[in-house]
């Protein structure tokens, strides 16, 4: 996949050229060979929705055979709502159950993985038995504003009041049927507050539902506080341990008599899908008893403080909203992460969880997950840039599992990579794939496959938010190509430790400071601007790093930041005015023995907590003034970090030695909202500050190559031992062909190819101050792995003008030359260099192949269109083929002179432009398949002098079909008596009468390009 050559047909010459005294040739041999053929864990697995339940063992069966045999090697069963009228299965009855049995022992059968959701139907955890006093609730307030000098005789407020929240499910009143928690009134200050002083505490005065008060003098509110269950779903209660505990063991025990014996092996997790619970009416999660527990845990009573949650009671607020989140992130943690992974580890079976959406802090909720799972598609809802660098739920969950000490993390992949199904490629699929992989995950499920006994996709039968990844697809014979790229690429990913630079501080106690309703979107509401693509397009990886790891786990040693195995350089704190006292107590510390911390925007002022919050506050400030405003010089010798005797602004960035470290204050970083603030990469005064103490991992000379940023050449970087591993992608539209300086000194460098499993050395590299500066040729949205491992090899290239080097033995190279002229290459032999110059002569022009070609369409449900044409066109174009969806057949011969095959050319079939996926034979041998832009099939073995037999398999998308539809499909007929024939679904599909359809078919031009192997002996 070069930008010339396509590697499903290229492996490069390996010889002890490269490999002399490379310790690779010991220990490594079972990485090679997982590599080549990874695991079973490592493929991906698949969401398998049973919609309804409609399911036959024979079906089952099959569709597992389909999954194993195209490269998905594990399950993910979720029941949801019914497509049919008839035929469903209820959930958990004992016909499911044996349905259920079916699954397991096929899939062991197979060699694949089951998971199960762990409730249902659907994804919230919850069912039909959960008692209703076990069920979730959620405390709602009430209000009524009264004028003063009076005596209130009346009703407590009934009026729920609703907010801007999309998960919100609301109603106007109260039912009467809540549990009153608390009655609490205040007075309304001019400016709206209400006033904390006047807090009254009226519980105690309540009758009934009734209270009698003496208002006093002044403008109050009336407020009351109430349990209330929340009836939307079947959700148990998540912050109840005795429900929990209850829910555990019913459903854990229905599986574990059912097939505990497969627990840890084919049933290898039970999963918890993103919280997403609903709140009622201004509601946030509560439960019964919560107040005391409230009181024990935090040391002072809750129940005045009750409205500064919804209100604004001055100073207070901020303080009573993070000790409120804080409570329910740990009651979180203790009552619904212990339980429900104690009961795992009690049956020997994974948790796997996605953990946003909930109370508790994303980060440790992840990192305490045994195995923690990310979502978010690049490129979803064709909104989001195929280059993601937005800080989100993917980055939180991959920094838990990395400062947690979680080796594997799986992803719910795919979900609304178009707003629309049937559009997704197996180009975008694999791009989207590449998000995931750089941001962590090692284990993929897609979203999804849908249950279906149906042949045919019917959009009203299946389910509404997913790639639809199945047999019904019309490219479905070619998944197994993005699958083995996915497992190897997994595999790989799985060795070693993550390595990044950053530790970017998560501003969730921020966060927590200023409300607590908005659980659902704290990973993803926090403004961060393009700090994310600052820092990965220039070469930084980071992690988010939370207030329990700074705390609890974090030490300091050689002015760097150690968690774990990670090591950070440089600690950026993003826009935080609220912090943790004892997290910035460590912070100073660590700036004191030698580290260094970028603060954007603003430096922390105030405190977290209600208790002794005046002189916590005060030390905050006190120690942020210190900091970065105070110049610390260390005992003993003097240190001038920054060229400066003291603190001081040079372009507008305040800079404070202290201690044996440093701080650094900048704004507009984040917020850029001024075209002018945003700057090139090499003049950028962030980044300019974080280079003053680390060069990229990952560089690129934007000066030299006169690039003013990188928009989508990204990696990965893992350290096994003394080995490095980059995973590398081009994920941009355009063939990238800039070097990059790897900030290594290892010189033995290898390529893994996650194509085709192919691990090649690489010649061509040279040293810089920086590290190892490799030339990387890639096509569009291409990628690779490159391992750089210790020892010396006996001759490399260091400058080279073919497109292309390797081995060949005895002191020789094979390089690869595009077109006629002179070449040069300087090849270096320890300490000596020898440049070698030579002519290429000989290789002819590219041939078009042109012509009568004879296209066929044949499909499901579609007008057979034969016809001959000279001009290839795409078949939108027609009005008789725009809603094909399916595989055409081209075909043409064509005549090539003797001048193509003249000793060392080798010759490369190029299709152009194609939509979406080719499957090649020539003069009836296999050339291979292309399924991604700028990929190339060698036809060296099968072309000849003279007339030659080209037939092109083109296989597109199904949203061609689907837009035409007027009506769904009906149920099939062979399927009426036992589903019925009644549509369940009654919602005209989006995809219906879709536009722009996307182009489809072989469009050209069709060539054959040429390149010369030329022998170079040194």
């Amino acid at each position: 996949m070069k930008n010339l050559i396509l590697t499903l047909a290229f492996l490069l010459l390996v010889s002890t050229f490269s490999i002399a005294r490379n310790p690779d040739a010991r220990g490594f041999d079972s990485i090679q060979a997982n590599f080549k053929n990874p695991p079973a864990d490592c493929w991906p697995h698949t969401r398998w929705w049973w919609p309804g339940n409609p399911v036959s063992k024979a079906e089952i069966t099959h569709e597992l055979e389909e999954m194993r045999a195209h490269g998905i090697r594990g399950v993910e069963q979720i029941s949801m709502s019914e497509v049919y009228e008839k035929g469903n299965i209820p959930y958990l009855s004992d016909e499911f159950m044996e349905m259920l049995k079916h699954t397991v022992k096929e899939a062991k059968r197979l060699g694949m993985e089951v998971s199960l959701n762990f409730g249902g139907p659907g994804w919230i955890i919850g069912g039909a038995w959960v008692k209703e006093d076990e069920k979730s609730k959620d405390l709602v307030p009430t209000f009524i504003d009264l004028a003063g000098n009076q005596v209130y005789n009346g009703n407590l407020p009934d009026r729920l009041t609703k907010t801007k929240r999309s998960w919100e499910h609301f109603t106007p009143k109260l039912d009467g049927d809540e549990t009153l928690l608390a009655v609490v009134a205040g007075k309304i200050e001019n400016d709206g507050r209400i006033s904390e002083k006047s807090l009254i505490n009226l519980t105690a005065t309540v009758s009934g539902n009734k209270i009698n008060w003496k208002v006093p003098e002044g403008e109050w509110r009336l407020m009351a506080f109430w349990l209330k269950k929340n009836g939307i779903s079947n959700a148990v209660d998540h912050f109840s341990k005795q429900a929990m505990e209850n829910y555990c063991h019913f459903l854990g025990n229905k599986f574990y008599e059912a097939f505990g014996d497969e627990f840890g092996k084919t049933v290898e997790s039970l999963f918890v899908d993103s919280f997403e619970l609903p709140n009622l009416s201004s509601g946030i999660n509560w439960s019964t008893g919560l107040l005391e527990a409230f009181r024990k845990e935090k040391g002072y009573d809750l129940t005045r403080y009750l409205p500064a949650i919804w209100w604004n009671v001055g100073e207070i607020s901020p303080k009573i909203r993070f000790d409120v989140n804080e409570f329910l992130h740990e009651t979180g943690l203790n009552v619904f992460f212990r339980t429900f992974l104690g009961w795992c580890e009690d049956h020997h079976i994974k948790g796997r969880i996605q953990a946003y959406g909930f109370n508790t802090d994303n980060i440790e909720a992840s990192g305490k997950s045994h195995i923690p799972e990310m979502e978010i598609t690049a490129g979803e809802k064709d909104a989001a840039d195929w280059f993601d660098t937005r800080i989100g739920p993917k980055q939180y969950v991959a920094s838990g599992a990395h400062l947690y000490g979680r080796k594997v993390v799986s992803a719910e992949v795919y979900t609304f990579i178009h707003w629309e199904r049937y559009r997704e490629t197996l180009e975008e699929l694999k791009i989207a794939s590449d998000g995931y992989l750089m941001a962590g995950a090692t284990k993929f499920y897609n979203h999804g496959f849908n249950f279906s006994p149906e042949k045919i996709v019917s959009p009203t039968r299946s389910l509404p938010f997913a790639a639809y990844i199945q047999p019904q697809n019309v490219w479905w014979k070619y998944y197994p190509k993005l699958a083995e790229y996915i497992a190897r690429s997994a595999y790989l990913l799985r060795q070693g430790d993550f390595t990044a630079d950053i530790a970017l501080y998560s501003p969730l106690a921020n966060q927590w400071a200023l409300n607590a309703l908005n659980m659902r979107k704290w990973t993803r509401e926090f403004e961060w601007g393009d700090l994310g693509e600052l820092l990965i397009s220039n070469g930084y990886n980071y992690d988010l790093i939370n207030d329990d790891a700074l705390q609890n786990l974090a030490t300091v040693a050689d002015g760097r930041l150690k968690v774990r195995t990670n090591e950070y350089k440089v600690l950026i704190l993003p826009n935080v005015e609220t912090i943790p006292l004892k997290t910035l107590e460590f912070i100073e510390k660590y700036v004191e023995l030698g580290g260094i911390v970028i603060a954007l925007e603003r430096i922390p002022e105030k405190s977290t907590g209600l208790t002794d919050y005046r002189v916590s506050d005060n030390k905050v400030r006190e120690l942020s003034n210190n900091l970065f405003n105070k110049p610390k010089q260390p005992e003993g010798k003097p240190v001038n970090l920054y060229g400066l005797n003291g603190s001081g602004i040079v372009d507008g960035i305040v800079m404070n030695p202290y201690g044996k470290g440093g701080t650094y204050r900048l704004k507009n970083v984040i917020d850029r909202q001024i075209w002018w603030d945003k700057r090139s990469s090499t003049l950028d005064p962030f980044l300019e500050t974080i280079r003053k103490h680390i060069a990229p991992d990952f560089g690129i000379d934007f000066a030299y190559e006169g690039l003013r940023k990188n928009e989508g050449l990204t990696f990965i970087h893992r350290k096994l031992g003394e080995k490095d591993i980059y995973f590398v992608s081009n994920i941009q539209d355009k063939p990238n062909a800039v070097p990059v300086t790897f900030r290594v000194k290892n010189k033995v460098i290898r390529e893994w190819n996650p194509y085709t499993g192919a691990i090649t050395p690489v010649l061509s590299f040279c040293e810089v101050k920086d590290g190892i500066k490799v030339p990387l040729n890639l096509a569009p949205y291409e990628s690779l792995f490159l391992e750089f491992s210790p020892g010396e090899p006996e001759a490399y290239v260091a400058k080279s003008e073919f497109i292309d080097v390797s081995a060949t033995g005895n002191r020789g190279l094979k390089a690869v030359a595009l077109q006629n002229g002179i070449y040069s290459l300087i090849i270096k032999t320890g300490s000596k260099e020898k440049k070698i110059t030579t002519g290429v002569s000989g290789i002819p022009a590219p041939f078009l192949i042109s012509g009568a070609w004879n296209m066929e369409l044949k499909g499901e449900n579609f007008p057979a269109v034969t016809r001959k044409s000279e001009e290839l066109t795409s078949w939108i174009e027609d009005p008789l083929t725009r809603n094909f969806s399916g595989t055409g057949r081209y075909e043409i011969n064509f005549t090539l002179s003797t001048g193509y095959f003249l000793k060392g050319l080798k010759l490369y079939l190029d299709l152009g432009k194609v939509g979406s996926i080719a499957e090649v034979s020539m003069n009836d041998q296999p050339l291979g398949i292309t399924w991604m832009r700028g990929q190339k099939l060698e036809a060296t073995h099968a072309l000849k002098a003279g007339e030659n037999k080209l037939v092109i398999l083109v296989t597109n998308t199904l949203i061609n079909r689907i837009s035409a539809m007027k009506e769904p499909p009906p149920v099939p007929e062979d399927l009426v008596s036992r589903f019925g024939s009644g549509a369940v679904n009654q919602e005209t599909p989006r995809e219906f009468g879709f536009k722009p359809l996307p182009a489809s078919g072989l469009i050209g031009p069709v060539r054959i390009i040429t390149v010369k192997e030329v022998a170079v002996s040194f």
